[in-house]
Order: C-alpha cells, then structure tokens, then sequence
C-alpha cells in the first residue's frame, strides 16, 4: 500500500465522520428539548399531585382546581406522545451514527482487503446510516407540527378558566 493510496483511504473514512457532526449537532439540539420535554411532564403531574391534596385538604373543588386538573389530565397523554416523538427522533440520530462509524471500519477494511466485492457492502452500510437519520429527522419533524397542539390548549384553557372565574364572582 502506497502513501497515495493511504491518503484516499483516509479521505474516504472522513467522509461519514462529517455526517456523524451533523448527527452529533442535530442530536445535541435534540437532547435539550427531550429533557425539556421531560421536566415539563414531571412538574405537571407534581402540579396534578399538589393540587389533588389541596383540593381533598379543603374538602372544596374550586373552579380553577378543578379545570386545572382536567387540563393536567388532558395535556399529560399529549406530553408522553410528544416525549416517545422526541426519543424516537433521538434513536434514529443515534442508530445513524453507529452505521456511519460502522461505514468507516468497512471503508478501511476493504481497502486493506483489497477486495472489491465489499464496495457494495460500504454503501448499504451508508445509506442505512441516511435512511435512519432521515428517520430521526422525520420524527423531529413530526414533533414540531404536534407540540404546538399541547401549549395552544394550556394557554387558550387557562385563559377561559380566568374569565370563568371572574363571570362567577
């Protein structure tokens, strides 16, 4: 093996390292907004539990306790879809990334095998690693359009509770 030869082996195990960064960044952006999404339900249903004690604490069922709740118990199904979307689109990124890395060993262990039957196995190895990032992508996609519903509810429900309350008083 020649330098020449050293030098495009290395050159063609760069190539899927630079879409593995791009997993990597995407995945990044992903990572927040799962734990995001993950803090949001936490502190939801710690609400749903504090107000069920206050509520059963005072023997009343106030009509913003009582709305709040039911909103709870509307939203809290909506934020588990919502997180398994995200978790979904974060196992895509991830399982994109170890065929990319897994292209790189093939790549370098074709070119030391010197066997040209395993170029195919390169780019069924590449295009494995497209086809599941392009499946994490979809499913950020698919959160995206979905997530709005969640927050849209809450603001439009409590805004109604508010002048409920106040036609009541």
């Amino acid at each position: 093996m020649n330098l020449e030869m050293i030098v495009r082996t290395i050159q063609l195990i760069i190539a899927p390292a630079v879409l593995i960064t791009s997993c990597c960044i995407f995945t990044n952006g992903l990572l927040g907004h799962y734990a995001a999404i993950g803090e949001r339900l936490r502190i939801t249903i710690r609400e749903r539990v504090d107000l069920l004690r206050e509520t059963e604490a005072a023997k009343m069922s106030g009509m913003v306790a009582t709305g709040r709740l039911a909103d709870i118990d509307f939203q809290v199904p909506s934020l588990l879809r919502h997180h398994l979307l995200v978790r979904n689109a974060l196992a895509g990124t991830f399982i994109a990334m170890t065929f990319y890395i897994l292209d790189m060993f093939v790549i370098a262990f074709s070119v030391l095998s010197d066997q040209a039957g395993l170029y195919s196995a390169i780019l069924a190895v590449f295009l494995l690693g497209v086809t599941s990032q392009l499946t994490g992508v979809l499913y950020s996609v698919f959160d995206g359009f979905t997530s709005h519903k969640i927050y849209a509810f809450e603001t439009r429900h409590a805004m109604s509770l508010e002048k409920s309350e106040l036609n009541h008083h």
